[in-house]
């Protein structure tokens, strides 16, 4: 049996323990929520943000159901690097690629069957309103053999000169919207 000395040395010490305990947990909890801050919020794969390009997207996905996948390659103000500024597949602020700057800097359409063979790509220059180049807009139809890649091409044309009538310049896109 312990001695009536022992119990109180064994009490203090379990206290120093516990409070140690306590102490490196609030530690972790504070370092990973300065983790969570320290994020880079532009990586690809972040939160589409609600500027008036992503609403842009989401109508005429909404209007468009032939259509599977959007994405707009666009700069952003002040910045030197053409990114994804909105899609319905994430990848936001992905860098836009060899194919996506030839688009932009040519004005050349890239039409492509994908590797699996199930998806018809139209890679199109973006316009605004004026008819300016100002990006690049991605727009994907599900695909089979024997589908007329022409007419899926005038399409996407079509839906382009669409979205292209409800852009006045290319900072519009970056505008904020409440939705």
């Amino acid at each position: 049996m312990l001695g009536r000395e022992v119990v109180p040395i064994i009490q203090i010490e379990l206290r120093k323990f516990m409070t140690l305990a306590r102490a490196i947990v609030w530690a972790s909890l504070l370092v990973l929520s300065f983790e969570v801050l320290a994020q880079d919020q532009t990586k690809p794969d972040s939160q589409p943000p609600k500027i008036y390009a992503q609403r842009l997207v989401n109508d005429t996905l909404a209007k468009h159901k032939e259509v599977v996948i959007m994405a707009f390659h666009v700069t952003p103000p002040n910045q030197s690097k053409n990114v994804i500024i909105a899609s319905n597949i994430g990848r936001i602020g992905k860098k836009a690629d060899e194919d996506d700057m030839r688009v932009i800097d040519t004005g050349v359409s890239n039409l492509e069957v994908n590797k699996t063979g199930n998806h018809f790509e139209d890679e199109l220059p973006l316009l605004d309103e004026a008819g300016k180049r100002i990006g690049a807009v991605g727009i994907v139809f599900n695909y089979r053999p024997g589908l007329d890649k022409k007419k899926l091409a005038k399409q996407a044309e079509k839906i382009r000169d669409e979205m292209a009538r409800q852009i006045p310049s290319k900072e519009q896109l970056f505008q904020e919207t409440k939705d």
